[in-house]
């Protein structure tokens, strides 16, 4: 359970600390759409196939969903804050091993229970969130706002 308070803490501390260059409904609007991306990723892959669960014991408690809840969205949200100053190909890249990571490190440390699932297999969920999903989302919102200036 440490790894799940540890990376809570780091990540929170982060978010609140960090300068923030996305505008509040930038933040309002990729909380949701993160935050439901995530949740549908993680039980299709994790309940509905069964292939990795999520906390040390077969029961879930509530740090386990705030772990899946807040984890996720946090990565999210600060990738995109800083993609605004960093677009480069290795800023994506640094946040796909970033990403690849910290799931083997819960997985390592017990938190992450592999049940068919090998850590390496989120490798292109990785690619495809860092380099097309969240970079699109982005682009989506500044154009509506742009859209809604005029």
């Amino acid at each position: 359970m440490w790894y799940a308070y540890l990376i809570i803490e780091v990540f929170l501390l982060i978010f609140l600390i960090m300068p923030k260059k996305l505008s509040l409904k930038e933040i309002y609007y990729s909380t949701g759409v993160i935050g439901f991306a995530a949740w549908l990723g993680d039980t299709l892959v994790g309940d509905v196939f069964s292939l990795f669960r999520i906390g040390p014991s077969p029961k879930t408690y509530m740090i386990d969903y705030i772990f899946i809840s807040f984890i996720p969205l946090a990565i999210g949200l600060i990738y995109l804050n800083f993609l605004i100053i960093y677009k480069s190909a290795f800023y994506k890249w640094l946040w796909v091993v970033l990403a690849f990571f910290l799931e083997w490190g819960a997985a390592a440390s017990g938190y992450m229970v592999n049940r068919g699932w090998k850590t390496w297999y989120s490798i292109p969920v990785f690619i495809m969130v860092f380099f097309v999903f969240l970079p699109y989302h982005l682009k989506i919102l500044r154009n509506e706002q742009k859209n809604h200036q005029h």
